[in-house]
């Protein structure tokens, strides 16, 4: 454990022991917080506290000397009027020789100083940035250039927009930033502010020469706007979908040639009724004819008999007459049938005609559609293999470029683990043993590292434990670097409550081979296996994982590299 973890704990009143050259008597220790006195004083039992420590316990009514409880005296009360400044303590404590714990500070000298001046100036004690938000710890000879160059935090000015918003910030304004200048992602060639855009992509008045357009294929059903460049590819895309649009106007078209032939039977039936009753028709009408001609025949011969042969004559005509009127009413009848079978069968020849020019344009479109679907299924299979070589190559970008876009060249990483629980689990149940963290290095041409994190612990701190160990990994330049590795390594777990960060450092063993230069890929990795315990992840006070997201700091010392 490192001296470092020390001074990130929040400070007791007293100081620490590990100041002083020769450990202090303990005459000169707080009863209440066992530290070194500060700014000692002494109650009216004799014993000594921090001056703060004895307010604090006169804050509770009542309270006993816990001293002198020990010593047998249970009822010996702190009388907060009865305490006193203890003078002769303070000046021999000021007097001893001590020295500064915080890490690489050579400063030594007496405890007066260190007190008055020192403690509170140290160039290399860890602070805390006194942004708001920001949370970040680092040494005070740091804090400066940390405020002016590194803090997100800091305050920046919008250059487009000209509005002032901290760092951290700036990135999610530019996403809504009206003044930010944006690319069309239709033409890409036109960068214009975003408050622009939407007029420019406008379907009826912007200026956008790759404007989206209808596809191809609407008059199936398919209503997707592309752009015009991109119709092709669009088509190519969606063939499957386009398949399915063709084969439904197929199946409908399928149904209306049925419903057309259906329609061409029942007319043909129809005009085969029409000609039979036409038949008839004429047939009444010879008959007709005939018996005209036999009643002026028979008129003719009954003109020459006598007036009582023509009276009965004339008798007999009564009935002859009747039945011709009924056969003159019923030619009228069968008159009007023919003549409005004929305009039927006029209309229905035409509606005949029309289906079957129809039932050809669709028969030559259904050969065009099928060619069509044939050519498209061997694109599509074509365009299939070259997709899927493209996401390979794809995958392959994409993981480079995450890499790159998190690493880092000043000796610095600060690594994010979100899903935390999920991986915990997974570690617990031993199907993720371990995680590694992105690569990063000292400088462009220095060692090149990463971290490795064993959430259910390693080793000795296998189920109990997290575990967290430092990788050195090869890379071209290792020529040029010193070996055996010697820069020191701090582990850092920050609390997001921004309370207590847990901090771990080590410096390596040069005679280790984990240090030693890099013949594989990666050496052994060697670090903490006790870096913090498991229930103290769930601690209420802090926030090792809030928003099931964790994240951890490692900083390699690149102070003494050349």
């Amino acid at each position: 454990m490192d001296e470092n973890l020390e001074n990130s704990k929040p400070k007791q009143n007293g100081f620490s022991p590990q100041i002083f050259v020769k450990q202090p008597e303990e005459k000169y220790m707080c009863e209440a917080c066992t530290y070194v006195l500060r700014k000692a004083a002494q109650s009216q039992c004799g014993h000594r506290y921090c001056d703060t420590c004895l307010k604090n316990l006169f804050r509770v009514p009542n309270t006993v000397c816990k001293a002198c409880e020990n010593e047998g005296c249970p009822n010996s009360y702190l009388e907060e009027g009865a305490s006193f400044p203890d003078r002769a303590i303070n000046r021999e404590l000021g007097g001893r020789e001590v020295k500064c714990i915080n890490v690489d500070c050579p400063w030594k000298g007496i405890f007066r100083d260190y007190e008055n001046s020192h403690e509170n100036s140290c160039d290399f004690e860890i602070i805390p940035c006194d942004k708001e938000g920001c949370g970040t710890y680092t040494q005070r000879r740091n804090l400066e250039n940390h405020q002016n160059t590194e803090c997100l935090m800091r305050t920046v000015t919008c250059t487009h927009c000209k509005t002032e918003y901290p760092l951290k910030l700036l990135k999610s304004h530019r996403r809504e930033c009206q003044e930010y200048p944006v690319e069309c992602q239709f033409c890409r060639k036109i960068t214009l502010p975003r408050r622009e855009l939407t007029r420019h992509q406008d379907q009826e008045r912007g200026d956008c020469p790759s404007k989206l357009v209808t596809c191809t294929f609407k008059p199936i059903g398919c209503n997707a706007l592309t752009q015009e460049e991109k119709l092709e590819e669009h088509c190519k895309q969606n063939t499957i979908t386009h398949q399915d649009l063709m084969c439904n106007c197929i199946v409908k078209f399928t149904a209306d040639v049925e419903d057309a032939q259906k329609h061409r039977a029942a007319l043909d039936g129809l005009e085969k009724q029409t000609k039979t009753h036409a038949n008839q028709i004429k047939e009444l009408q010879g008959g007709l004819r005939e018996c005209e001609g036999k009643m002026r025949q028979s008129a003719n011969n009954y003109l020459h008999t006598d007036q009582k042969a023509a009276a009965n004559s004339q008798t007999d005509l009564v009935p002859m007459n009747s039945k011709l009127n009924k056969l003159n009413r019923n030619l009228s009848m069968f008159e009007s049938k023919i003549s409005t079978y004929e305009g039927i069968v006029a209309v229905l020849n035409g509606q005949i005609e029309r289906d079957a020019q129809q039932l050809r344009a669709f028969e030559r479109q259904r050969r065009q559609d099928r060619e069509l679907i044939e050519s498209l299924e061997r694109k599509i299979k074509a365009q299939d293999r070259i997709i899927a070589l493209k996401d390979v190559a794809l995958a392959e970008q994409d993981l480079r470029i995450q890499s790159l876009e998190m690493v880092s060249y000043d000796g610095i990483l600060i690594w994010k683990i979100s899903d935390f629980t999920r991986k915990l689990n997974e570690a617990r149940s031993g199907k993720t043993a371990s995680i590694y963290s992105p690569c990063f290095f000292t400088s462009r041409h220095g060692y090149k590292m990463r971290a490795r994190i064993y959430l259910n612990g390693d080793g000795m701190g296998k189920g109990n434990h997290v575990s967290m160990f430092f990788v050195i990994m090869k890379q071209p330049f290792d020529g040029l670097l010193r070996w055996p590795f010697r820069q020191k390594v701090t582990f850092m777990w920050l609390d997001q409550n921004n309370i207590e960060h847990v901090i771990d450092a080590f410096r390596p063993d040069p005679t280790s081979s984990s240090f030693q230069r890099p013949i594989n890929d990666m050496n052994i990795a060697s670090g903490c296996p006790l870096f913090v315990p498991l229930s103290q992840i769930d601690s209420p006070r802090h926030a090792y994982v809030k928003d099931d997201t964790a994240f951890f700091k490692i900083i390699v010392d690149t102070s003494d590299i050349a």
